[in-house]
């Protein structure tokens, strides 16, 4: 799914981009936005698609494929798995979703494919467990009770990490074909699938796209069997995270505000050298400095873990260069987290923090 997130409310304007399993492809208004699906992509050199199941589809068409037991959980999955709400916009008096830009954009294209009310589906979750989002696992997630012999767990979180964590993928089939009931269909992930969810991962990045995975797994008791549990049932997170099923891997664009480019380039003119700082994958991170301006030849794009490694002085030689810092998930043990360089000869000083 491809979402453009404006101001503070995220807009869906150029389209949605979503990879359903791995081969589904959809995009909002595809007609329009065909530069963001790489389905048809043809090899670099001579020979033939490795991937040949992959197809592209747009979002208004994802209904007719999707079986309603698959719809019915992708729909849980964004609506139970979020602390997004409803307000009304005290400006507009439209109906608005309050909350990050991730969550909100996912419960609008819920809402714009007509699936079942956000709130009534959450409203109706029977919750054992919270997994509230954290900086260092990069994931968010939820245990509801599905029936006398069903639990299920929904995560959401960064699609790099998240995915080396499944071994399922659910099936989307170009025609709708499929069961029309029972269990979502699901094929194991395969060294194919493998490199079809990277490779996607990688082309969402590559176009300044924060990318998520929605994933799921299902337990037959409540806590599991051979998990140690706490006094209220609730199992520790590792323990949770593994064996997953991938729903799908969705493309989230923040789009630059005006004046940003000027802003950089006139603290350039002025002498201050802008260095940026994210919280996505590096990828992500080298598309938007670039997009900024601030990624120029000879820069370097680095993350927290590796930069807090360094020594003093290395920290020192590579700062100059050091043009936007992915900062992934800090142990709190970490003995460097409050490194400081200072950078006498532009008298600017950098934290890393």
């Amino acid at each position: 799914m491809y979402h453009q997130n404006r101001h503070t409310h995220p807009k869906c304007n150029d389209g949605c981009r979503w990879v359903c399993g791995y081969s589904c492809q959809i995009v909002r208004q595809l007609e329009d936005n065909k530069a963001r699906t790489n389905a048809d992509e043809q090899p670099a050199h001579s020979g033939t698609r490795k991937h040949l199941d992959d197809f592209s589809l747009d979002q208004a068409e994802l209904n007719t494929i999707l079986s309603p037991q698959l719809r019915d959980l992708f729909n849980a999955a964004i609506s139970v798995n979020s602390t997004a709400f409803q307000d009304t916009d005290p400006e507009t008096g439209e109906v608005i979703f309050i909350g990050s830009k991730t969550e909100t954009a996912l419960l609008k294209f819920a809402k714009e494919l007509g699936w079942a009310d956000f709130q009534t589906t959450r409203d109706s979750a029977q919750v054992v467990q919270m997994i509230p989002f954290s900086s260092e696992r990069k994931a968010m997630g939820v245990v509801v009770k599905i029936s006398d012999r069903k639990w299920r767990i929904y995560l959401k979180g960064a699609s790099e990490i998240l995915s080396k964590k499944c071994t399922q993928y659910v099936v989307v089939h170009r025609d709708g074909g499929g069961p029309a009931e029972g269990d979502v269909e699901t094929f194991a992930i395969d060294e194919l699938a493998q490199d079809n969810i990277s490779r996607t991962i990688i082309f969402y990045a590559n176009q300044t796209l924060r990318t998520i995975a929605l994933c799921y797994r299902d337990f037959d008791v409540w806590p599991p069997r051979d998990i140690e549990h706490g006094d209220q049932n609730e199992v520790a997170y590792d323990d949770l995270a593994r064996d997953l099923t991938l729903i799908g891997i969705t493309g989230i664009e923040d789009p630059l505000r005006e004046g940003v480019r000027d802003a950089v380039a006139k603290c350039r003119m002025a002498g201050v050298n802008v260095k940026m700082c994210t919280g996505d994958n590096v990828l992500t991170a080298r598309s938007i400095a670039k997009q900024c301006d601030i990624f120029t030849a000879g820069g370097i794009i680095m993350e927290g873990p590796v930069f807090r490694q360094l020594s003093l002085s290395e920290m020192i030689e590579i700062v100059p260069r050091l043009r936007a810092g992915a900062l992934l998930p800090r142990r709190q043990e970490d003995p460097c987290r409050d490194t400081q360089v200072c950078w006498r000869d532009r008298r600017c000083h950098w934290r890393w923090d």
